[in-house]
Formats: C-alpha cells, sequence, structure tokens
C-alpha cells in the first residue's frame, strides 16, 4: 500500500514538473513576441497561422504579394511613367476597401447620434428643443427617431411651429440629405438657408 501511495506521488510530482515546464515554454515565448524577439508577421506568413482555430483571430492573412517592376530594364519606356505606373498601383484602393470604410464611417455615425439621443432624452423637453434648435435638420431627425418617442414628441412640440413642421416632414419622407466632401463644412449654412 504504502508504495502504491509512492508511485502516485512521483506521478504526480513528474505531471506538475511537467506543467510548470510547459508554463515556463508558453511564458517565454509569449515574453519573446512582447520583446520582439520572434518575429510574428513571418511566422504568420510561414506557417499560416491564420489559418489555425483558437489563435487565428489574433493573426491577420496576409495581403498577397505584387511581383515586383524591375526598374532597371529596358523596356522602352522612360523612367518617369514607370514612376507614375508605380505611384498609380500604390494609391489603387478597391472597392471593397472603400465599401468597408464606408460602412465604419456610418457606425461611428449611428453610436454618436445614438449617443446624443440618450443625453436629449435626459434632458427637460424645453431645454433639449432650445440646444437642438442650432443643430442641422437632418441631425435633429436622427436624434429624435432614436429618442423615446414620448421624449420626441414633447421636444418636438417645444420647437416652433416652423421647424417642427419642417423635422416632421423630413421624419415623414425618411430622406437624409446627401452631403458630399466639398460642403460638408458649410452643411448647416446651407441647410439654414435652403429651408428658410
Amino acid at each position: 500500500m504504502a508504495e502504491k501511495k509512492q508511485k502516485v506521488k512521483k506521478f504526480f510530482k513528474g505531471f506538475i514538473i511537467l506543467l510548470l515546464l510547459l508554463a515556463l515554454i508558453i511564458g517565454g515565448f509569449a515574453l519573446g513576441i512582447y520583446l520582439r524577439i520572434f518575429n510574428t508577421q513571418d511566422a504568420n506568413e510561414k506557417f499560416g497561422l491564420y489559418n489555425l482555430p483558437v489563435i487565428g483571430r489574433y493573426f491577420v492573412k496576409p495581403a498577397p504579394k505584387e511581383p515586383a517592376v524591375d526598374m532597371d530594364s529596358s523596356s522602352g519606356e522612360d523612367p518617369a511613367a514607370q514612376e507614375d505606373q508605380q505611384k498609380q498601383k500604390q494609391t489603387k484602393i478597391s472597392q471593397k476597401d472603400i465599401e468597408k470604410q464606408q460602412k465604419e464611417r456610418e457606425d461611428a455615425e449611428r453610436k454618436r447620434v445614438t449617443k446624443l439621443a440618450r443625453l436629449y432624452n435626459n434632458m427637460k423637453p424645453q431645454d433639449a428643443a432650445s440646444a437642438m434648435d442650432t443643430l442641422d435638420d437632418d441631425l435633429c431627425v436622427a436624434i429624435l427617431q432614436r429618442m423615446d418617442e414620448g421624449q420626441a414628441a414633447k421636444v418636438l412640440s417645444a420647437f416652433q411651429p416652423s421647424k417642427a413642421g419642417r423635422l416632421t416632414q423630413l421624419i415623414y419622407e425618411g430622406k437624409k440629405k446627401q452631403m458630399t466632401p466639398t460642403d460638408a463644412g458649410d452643411g448647416q449654412q446651407q441647410s439654414a438657408n435652403g429651408q428658410n
């Protein structure tokens, strides 16, 4: 019986030593990554770490490499033309990237408007109306649509009748004014001039 207990103790000792050794190896690897001793980008490309089930979410699939353009080759084009072509390749943005950036912008705008709606929801209707009176009509509509209906109705009734009518019409139509990058800065002025 005592001999069996000693075997069990030896087994657990060996198991604990293996666990500690494994923890030491993992900790050393993590420290190596943190101190940038190991280049994780190279390991990601070489071993395809982005495909692995658990750690794959921490690695990004590497972009496909474009073939290098030989600038010294005599293809009949002058160096300036080759340089222009290279610049065009570098500035080319895919449609997918543009859509992704636009979606991110829309999500960020939606979050900001939702936060504003929560803030205006907690204000007195008269105070909220006076604060929103200087805002662009489209922003007012976006905020009112995300507010509680009862609170939004009270705020809408606190506006001047002409502004309340414009906002109601915009809410009914469900259209948002499209702004181009050139008139984004003066959107409030154009809205005020066009709506009066």
